[in-house]
Formats: C-alpha cells, structure tokens, sequence
C-alpha cells in the first residue's frame, strides 16, 4: 500500500510539473519589487478556478518552452485568484479579492503589464500561445525600443526577438533579495561554462557582468 501511495504521489508531482510554470509568482508585492529591481515588465494574470479559458491557459499557454523563456528572462510572471490572501503594493494593503476591484477586472482571464508604478496595458481574454508569445514579445519592443508598428500588421511578422540584454546596477540588499526570491536569478563570480540567456544572473565583477551581456544574457545585475 505504500509503494502505492508512493508512485502516485510521484504521478502527481510529474502531472503537475506539466501543467505549469516554476517562475510564477502569488504574491504581487514580492514580484512587484522583483520586477523594479530587475527591471522588467510585471506581468499579471488575474485567473479563477472555476475558469475554463484560464484552464486552458494553463494548460496550453503556459506550459510552451517558448513561452516560458521568454516570460522568463523578459518579465516576472504573478497569477492572482481570489482569495483573502494579503500583500502590500506600491505602499498599500490588499487582499486578492481587493485586487480584481483595484484594477477593474471585470472577467478572468485578464492580463496586466506594469513598468515600475505605471500601467502599460490590460488585455482580456485568452490567446493561443502563438499569439500570446507574439503579443509579450511585441510590449517588449515597445516599451524598450520605442516601437511604432501597430500589432495587426507586426503579429503577421516572424520575431525571433529573445530580449534586449542590459546590466542593471543592484545594491547589496536588493541583490540578496533576488537571489532569495527569484528562483530563476544566480550568483556569479565567474563566467559559466553554459550560459542560459534567460536566467538573471548576479555578480560583483564588472568584466563578467559585461562578458555575460556580451553572450546574450538578458538580464544581469551588477552589485556595486
């Protein structure tokens, strides 16, 4: 009975390994300051259990390789379902529940892109992740890059964009806290031997954070 119990908990664990994303985050204060530190776009999905599309998201969206790199080295990725659960953001206290009313969220899904304190846009709705990739993509673009095509004409476009790499200045205690938070951030010291241009990585060399962007990385905080 045990061995039983024991292989499906394992099946559970393997299920649910598929069925979503290692990076995403519930609290929304914790991936706001992540996301200033940083400096990427957050990225919020207002969902609801009960939600068919929300479901189908998380089966289907979320789960593509493509997806996931891009949210990984381009955004921080939160989910908030509602609930009594408490955060704190930008200076003030909510609960989840308070958050779908703070933002005007009428239907799950909904997506939210904020820069720093300011809204980016809101886009309802589900999107295949074909289309979903193109539109993270696109916001990338334009928030980095100015870009001035409009979306209609630019998601009949191929984009083999990964991100724009930057070096990004950290003090001691902001970079103690994304190596303790951000499960996708690593401490450097040297150069790795495999570089994943994805992964934000952490280092007090200058020359390494310099090399790293050189090969590709898309984000790497230099602590000074």
């Amino acid at each position: 009975m045990r061995k039983i119990i024991f292989y499906l908990l394992l099946s559970l664990l393997f299920v649910s390994s598929l069925f979503g994303y290692d990076y995403t985050y519930s609290d929304l204060g914790i991936a706001h300051r992540i996301s200033q530190i940083e400096d990427k776009i957050l990225l919020i999905m207002f969902s609801s259990p009960s939600c068919y599309y929300c479901k189908l998201f998380d089966k289907d969206v979320i789960t593509n390789k493509s997806v996931q790199e891009f949210l990984r080295g381009n955004y921080v990725f939160v989910k908030i379902e509602p609930s009594s659960y408490k955060t704190t953001f930008l200076g003030k206290s909510y609960t989840n529940n308070d958050l779908f009313s703070a933002f005007g969220v009428r239907g799950t899904p909904t997506f939210v892109f904020i820069r720093n304190k300011e809204s980016i846009t809101q886009v309802p709705g589900y999107m295949p992740a074909e289309d979903f990739l193109k539109a993270l993509k696109y916001i990338i673009r334009v928030v980095e890059k100015n870009y001035k095509e409009p979306f209609d004409s630019y998601s009949k476009k191929s984009d083999d964009l990964k991100g724009y790499p930057k070096i990004v200045n950290v003090d001691k205690a902001n970079s103690e806290y994304i190596l303790k938070y951000d499960k996708n951030a690593q401490l450097v010291s040297d150069l790795p031997k495999d570089i994943d241009v994805y992964k934000v990585y952490v280092t007090k060399d200058e020359d390494v954070a310099k090399k790293l962007v050189e090969l590709g990385a898309i984000r790497v905080l230099l602590v000074k």
